[in-house]
């Protein structure tokens, strides 16, 4: 039994692949028929590598006391 399978994907990124896929004489669908298989037989394995790190931030220093002041409140708002 067959199925549809639709989702949605950037634009930029499916028009690679789909010139990839074609210029190695496949269809897209083809390679993503063949990505789902070898997912589920385990010839494809994902990872996802969760960061524990903190971001960097950068600390910006006014001296106009108008700009300042909306800053601090700005903060205050974020906390």
């Amino acid at each position: 039994m067959l199925t549809q399978v639709s989702f949605t994907a950037d634009e930029t990124l499916k028009n690679k692949a789909l010139e990839k896929a074609k210029s190695q004489g496949i269809t897209l669908k083809a390679f993503l028929v063949y990505a789902m298989s070898g997912f589920v037989d385990g010839k494809i394995a994902l990872s996802i590598d969760v960061s524990e790190k903190e971001p960097e931030v950068e600390e910006l220093v006014f001296t106009d006391r108008a700009i300042k002041s909306r800053a601090q409140k700005l903060a205050r708002l974020l906390r």
